[in-house]
């Protein structure tokens, strides 16, 4: 007979508890960290997964914020899942209003505000924060980035009583807001550096079709343009631009873009340009670190879109369980939330030139971005134009193949 001694046990429990893999941690509660918490469920019922979020950890559509107004919702009304609902339905611990503040790549651990945490995968999703200019003035405190759901909720505070409302970007995000203000009835004024709205991605003749159809919905452009000084009055705020004219506003918002969020990664040793730099795998320059959605970099590019997360959501969880898989992104178009212009969008690759050539329809605008041999390398659809968007991606795809053929 075999007698087993509370101490031989105690040994077993022991050593069992060291045999056990750690965690899968994910930092960040955004479209890439909790989709892909959810292909990871989906893949595997046992594998333990983290969470950690550095806000309330509340699942919403991030795009939606855009056109939350037009669509009558509030902060509250965006939230699909709170964190309690979210971790009962996919089996996993979310950590919210944790930061984390450390990285030990070497002991694959993390320093976090509730203590230590090891991982045996780390995957990043932190995506981006908003570009904040330096503007001169005691009112430039008070300047609005609409990022998150906590800053819609501030911006909806502060939009009770305004009428009017100052948009500092005319690129797509600001364009896609000073449409949903302006459709609710309120003044809007958009001021941008460049010629045209969406200038980076609209040839100048849709650029300035977008620009007269908001216009006749109540938006006022300064274009050319930037501010100088924000001053608070009384009631509101005292604009200054560049070319000396004066703007009274009730709120100032500005949408100039994002910056990937790389700090962390940085001071874990992670190789950071633009974003956190990754591979087709999504892997970092440090063992059992990934990186997806907004704050990651691949092949030099940024995709800060839904459709490309979607892609690298499913190698990614696939590599994360031993079955390495390369991210495969097809050709993705964008749909700018514009309905005083409807737009469809397919940008060229950044190392292709060519030449806009723009037509105009009773349905709408076209643009196609085509190569000195013909090839049309990407395109801009404009009104009812935009149902055509599957036979120019198409011929975009076929321009592809042929180039590396």
């Amino acid at each position: 007979m075999i007698e087993i001694t509370a101490n031989a046990v105690a040994d077993a429990v022991i050593q069992t508890q060291s045999q056990k893999e750690a965690p899968v941690v994910i930092i960040g509660s955004g479209y890439a960290g909790y989709n892909l918490a959810e292909a990871l469920r989906q893949r595997s019922a046992e594998r333990e997964i983290l969470l950690f979020t550095a806000d309330d950890g509340a699942n919403y559509s991030k795009p939606g914020l855009s056109n939350a107004l037009a669509r009558d919702k509030s902060a509250a009304g965006l939230v699909s899942e709170t964190v309690l609902e979210i971790e009962q339905r996919l089996d996993i611990r979310i950590h919210a209003r944790c930061k984390v503040t450390r990285i030990d790549a070497a002991q694959h651990l993390l320093y976090t505000d509730l203590g230590e945490q090891k991982y045996s995968k780390l995957i990043l999703a932190q995506g981006a924060a908003p570009i904040r200019l330096p503007f001169e003035g005691d009112g430039a405190e008070d300047v609005l980035s609409i990022n998150d759901l906590n800053d819609y909720r501030c911006f909806r505070n502060k939009l009770e009583g305004s009428k009017h409302v100052t948009i500092i970007g005319n690129g797509l995000i600001g364009c896609e807001f000073a449409n949903d203000l302006s459709g609710k009835g309120y003044e809007v004024a958009v001021i941008g550096l460049t010629g045209w709205p969406m200038d980076r991605l609209l040839p100048q003749e849709i650029g300035r079709r977008l620009q007269t159809n908001l216009t006749a919905q109540g938006v006022d452009w300064y274009l050319e343009n930037t501010v100088e000084q924000i001053e608070k009055l009384a009631e509101g705020y005292c604009l200054t631009l560049r070319d000396g004219q004066v703007i009274t506003t009730d709120l100032v918002v500005s949408a100039v873009g994002l910056k990937p969020r790389t700090e962390l990664a940085e001071t874990a040793g992670i190789a950071c340009n633009r974003g956190i730099v990754v591979n087709g795998g999504l892997r970092t320059s440090v063992t059992d670190i990934y990186a997806l959605g907004d704050c990651a970099e691949i092949q030099g590019q940024l995709l800060p879109y839904i459709a490309p997360i979607n892609f690298g959501v499913r190698a990614l969880a696939d590599c994360l369980l031993g079955r390495p898989t390369m991210a495969q992104y097809p050709l993705m178009p964008v749909m700018v939330k514009t309905p005083a212009l409807p737009l469809t969008l397919l940008m060229p690759a950044p190392d292709q030139t060519g030449t806009w050539q723009v037509e105009s329809t009773a349905m709408g605008m076209r643009g196609l971005y085509v190569s000195a041999d013909g090839r049309v390398l990407g395109y801009a659809l404009a009104g009812d134009l935009t149902s055509e968007r599957q036979q120019w991606t198409d011929k975009v795809a076929a321009a592809d193949e042929l180039s590396v053929a």
